[in-house]
């Protein structure tokens, strides 16, 4: 016995869904396009075939408009980088997120531009054995609105401790811990004694 109109239907849309699923886009159009044969108006076998349709176009892989975008971006950075705007070079490439920002090249940059500013803020520091102390007192400190790492930083200083120490007791990166201090010295909030 034969199959009926309807289950042959069936059994086309459902091969139809098989072969899509497995990535088999033209023999799953042909499938549904059976379908349509044995009913111009079925809504599922139409559905599916306007599915099909926008996959099956070409469009950019979402891959190349990421390189794309990490080509542009270290560009830019690289391009600061050569202007000596190393602290914005880093601001740019921290802007960036995901996995795609994680590539060697990406983090070759990073490392490149943290490596020149460590050696400007020690340039800057000078002696790691110096004293730091708080030139402001705390009520005018809150106009600043200082980050966290900035703030805790601050609350460690006690005008006794050296910077190498005040760098170990904050547990935060060297870079990190010099780079805070670097903005509370830009921004006057502390001074290092002679």
């Amino acid at each position: 016995m034969g199959e009926s109109k309807e289950e042959r239907i069936e059994r086309l849309l459902r091969e139809g869904l098989d072969l899509y699923g497995g990535d088999e886009i033209s023999a799953a159009i042909l499938s549904w396009e059976k379908v349509l044969e044995l009913d111009a108006n079925n809504t599922e076998a139409l559905d599916y075939l306007r599915t099909a349709d926008r996959r099956s176009r070409p469009r950019p892989a979402k891959r190349e408009k990421m390189a794309s975008a990490v080509a542009a971006l270290l560009q830019e950075a690289r391009a600061l980088m050569r202007q000596g705007e190393f602290a914005s070079a880093l601001d740019l490439l921290r802007s960036a997120s995901g996995p795609d920002f994680s590539g060697l090249e990406f983090e070759a940059v990073v490392e490149l531009v943290r490596s020149r500013l460590y050696r400007t803020y020690c340039e800057r520091i000078g002696d790691l054995q110096r004293v730091p102390i708080v030139r402001s007192d705390i009520g005018s400190l809150k106009k600043f609105n200082l980050p966290a790492d900035a703030g805790f930083l601050l609350s460690i200083v006690d005008g006794a401790t050296s910077l190498s120490n005040l760098v170990s007791l904050s547990g935060m990166d060297a870079f990190e811990a010099l780079r805070t201090l670097d903005g509370l010295l830009d921004a006057g909030i502390v001074e290092l004694q002679q």
